[in-house]
């Protein structure tokens, strides 16, 4: 069963206020670590301190929740939206409680580690709720929704990789590595999902001479980004094209005869070269650019739920629970949760690059991926627009017109804030009354903490 106490929990004015509260936005910059006055150690990044975490991540789960509450009042009231809902506000609770402040880095840790298992949770939950059969409004909404959570994921993940010392936080990457490793793993995902007898497409890897056209002088390939998350945007669409490559083979032989495919195996087919990576790039960007000679699977390019690389839905069993720490294989769930093409082309924009792929039939498919080497250009958020827009569909539905009025504006007022904070709550809550009164939601808050958080 939904629990409904968490909203009574919050305060509604903290509720409100946050509701309200336009998020911080951080770039590469802000995630790199800093030498220390004596020049022998680094320090952790700001934008990286729990302080800083604890008081963005209630932002950014609310203006989930604002996106969320676009949705009409039925759809709310299913249980995977109000099981997502509920959640967010828990962590909203676990981010606000002052106990956490004074708190050792251990526990911190820990409390971030289940903060980032739920977020992934939680976005699996909304695919499976939103993208099982898509619209042109659910893949826009799973869109800004997926852009607020990697950014979430993000900074709980540079916290735990500087924590943990897994050198995974901002820093100067090598492309050629990063892309070797991708390219390494995304084929033994592809030979454990199609099996060892499967011939796997091999990809060459080539590295063009980067110069400086003005000065003629070399430019260096290093540039300033997170490890794992180039990785993950390469090998995700490396593996779309692995598949690709794979089942076009796969169709053409099953049309040849014995001596035809003996014959096409020793030729020069352009069908037989293997894939092509190319790296390059200037001064002011690194480019990657991955040839194929079989068009990409139009299915792989629309938003889905996430999928194995054979094409099985999996973490079905997130919806089995209704708890975010009690999934099976939590790792697994977040690994999951970045998957398919959508998530790498997030992942790309996130920092100002892109990802785009070009597919013709009988001609191949070509897959680019351009990053900005700037590292002060500040993360992809959901425009102002899409927020402005959230909880219109509810207040229509409670002839709350002024309040429509109100939010258009970008800055939303407390007030307007508190109207349509109302509304979600009222339509997510497990006891709906006959007529729209939010009022009873805010009868009975935590004593403790009410108390504790008075002062916000």
């Amino acid at each position: 069963m939904l629990q409904s106490q968490i909203i009574n929990v919050l305060p509604r004015r903290i509720l409100a206020g946050l509701w309200a509260t336009q998020e911080t936005r951080i770039s590469l910059n802000h995630l790199m670590p800093h030498k220390s006055a004596n020049e022998k150690s680094q320090q952790q990044p700001a934008a990286t301190s729990s302080a800083f975490i604890c008081n963005e991540l209630p932002v950014r789960y609310t203006h989930i929740l604002r996106l969320l509450s676009t949705l009409s009042p039925d759809s709310l009231q299913s249980p995977i939206i109000r099981n997502v809902a509920h959640s967010y506000l828990r962590d909203i609770c676990t981010l606000l409680h002052p106990s956490l402040k004074g708190t050792s880095p251990k526990a911190i840790a820990k409390v971030f580690s289940n903060l980032r298992q739920s977020q992934a949770t939680n976005l699996i939950r909304l695919k499976y709720a939103l993208l099982s059969n898509p619209t042109a409004a659910s893949a826009t909404l799973m869109e800004n929704i997926n852009t607020i959570g990697f950014g979430i994921h993000l900074l709980l993940d540079q916290h735990l990789s500087w924590d943990a010392q897994s050198n995974n936080h901002a820093q100067k990457t090598c492309p050629q590595e990063i892309a070797h490793q991708a390219v390494s793993d995304a084929r033994k995902s592809f030979a454990n999902a199609f099996g060892g007898d499967r011939i796997i497409p091999d990809i060459e890897i080539k590295r063009d001479t980067m110069t400086n056209r003005k000065h003629k002088s070399p430019v260096e390939q290093e540039f300033t980004y997170i490890p794992n998350v180039l990785h993950r945007i390469l090998y995700e669409s490396t593996l779309l094209s692995l598949k690709a490559q794979a089942i076009h083979d796969e169709d053409i032989n099953r049309h040849l005869n014995w001596f035809q495919r003996q014959w096409r195996s020793k030729s020069s087919n352009p069908q037989n070269r293997p894939l092509s990576l190319r790296i390059f790039g200037g001064p002011t960007s690194i480019g990657f650019r991955l040839d194929a000679a079989a068009p990409l699977l139009e299915s792989d390019l629309l938003p889905n739920i996430p999928r194995d690389p054979i094409g099985i839905p999996t973490c079905g069993h997130v919806l089995s629970s209704t708890s975010a720490t009690d999934v099976h294989s939590p790792m697994m769930v977040e690994w999951e949760s970045l998957s398919g093409w959508r998530s790498a082309k997030a992942l790309a924009s996130h920092w100002g690059g892109n990802l785009d792929a070009v597919t013709v039939q009988g001609l191949g498919s070509t897959i680019y991926l351009a990053l900005d080497r700037d590292p002060s250009l500040l993360e992809r958020y959901p425009s102002r627009h899409a927020l402005a827009a959230s909880a219109h569909s509810l207040l229509r539905h409670h002839r709350r017109t002024s309040a429509v009025v109100a939010s258009a504006d970008n800055n939303l007022s407390i007030q307007a804030a508190a109207t349509q904070l109302d509304a979600f709550l009222y339509a997510i809550s497990d006891s709906q009354q006959s007529t729209f009164n939010p009022t009873p939601l805010y009868h009975h808050h935590s004593v403790s903490l009410s108390a504790a958080v008075g002062h916000a």
